[in-house]
This record gives structure tokens, C-alpha cells and sequence, in this order.
């Protein structure tokens, strides 16, 4: 085998493996919201200069708990940048199945401030008798995360 074969084979071997490497950090490293339940939808629209999503919701469940005219929602917020973030509130709107919209809630996390690499919780309670039609009515819902994000005064 000449080297210059040589060469270009493992020019292929090492290009296969920086791939693989590559594709396992972005499998195992890239932040991406989970929801769950009623195939809710969330704005990626927080968005920081380098690209990153500033408040990021997780662990979302929404139910109706048993005998009682209230939809909840639950979850958790993350700060997934540098700084702080107090005020963090978190909206919730409810759709039928045609898409339009039933009503709108929000909350504030607990804490409402977070700190970078932190994450707070927030529930979000409706009430049956805001809802047109009623609880049956409820099909999606979108949620939505706002925060004012605190200067960085050292580096």
C-alpha cells in the first residue's frame, strides 16, 4: 500500500470517528423543552446572541384531577444562560380542536427569580367555569416563558 493510500485511509478513519464524537455531544449535550401531554407546542423564539435559549420549560403535565372542574399545569423552567432571571412567569393557552384559542392563564415560577443553570417550578391552575363549553372543549395548548434578564456586571 502506498502512503499516500495511507494517508487518505486514515484521513477517513479519523473523519468517521470525529463524526461519531460529534453526533454523540450533540445527542447527549443539546437542551431541547420537553413537553409532554396533548401534543403542546413551545415558541423557541428566547433566544441569546450566540443562539441558545435563555429560559427553557421541562418536565410539563397537564391533567385534570379527579371529581374537580380545574386544569392544571405543571412544570419546570430553566435558566440556561449566564445570568439571572427574575420576574420569570410562564403563560399557558388552551385550544379546541379547530384551533382557536379557549383562554389564557400565566403564573410566576417559585422562585420567580432564577439563577443561571437553575431551574423553578410553576402550576398554572383553570378553572372549568372560564373555559366556554367546558373541560371537553380542551385539545392543545402552547406555553410560553417570559423573564427579565439581569445585567452582567462583572467578567
Amino acid at each position: 500500500m502506498s502512503n499516500k493510500s495511507t494517508v487518505v485511509k486514515n484521513m477517513l478513519i479519523r473523519s468517521a470517528l470525529i463524526m461519531a464524537i460529534a453526533l454523540t455531544l450533540l445527542a447527549t449535550s443539546t437542551l431541547l423543552p420537553v413537553t409532554h401531554s396533548l401534543a403542546q407546542d413551545q415558541s423557541l423564539t428566547n433566544r441569546t446572541s450566540g443562539g441558545l435559549i435563555d429560559l427553557i420549560i421541562l418536565d410539563v403535565n397537564a391533567s385534570v384531577p379527579e371529581d374537580r372542574n380545574i386544569y392544571t399545569v405543571i412544570g419546570k423552567v430553566l435558566n440556561n444562560d449566564t445570568v439571572p432571571f427574575n420576574g420569570v412567569r410562564v403563560s399557558v393557552t388552551l385550544y379546541d380542536n379547530e384551533g382557536q384559542s379557549l383562554v389564557e392563564r400565566s403564573a410566576y415560577t417559585s422562585p420567580s427569580g432564577i439563577q443561571p443553570r437553575m431551574n423553578a417550578s410553576f402550576n398554572i391552575n383553570i378553572f372549568g367555569t372560564s373555559i366556554n363549553d367546558g373541560m371537553d372543549t380542551i385539545s392543545n395548548f402552547t406555553l410560553r416563558v417570559t423573564g427579565d434578564r439581569q445585567a452582567q456586571l462583572f467578567q
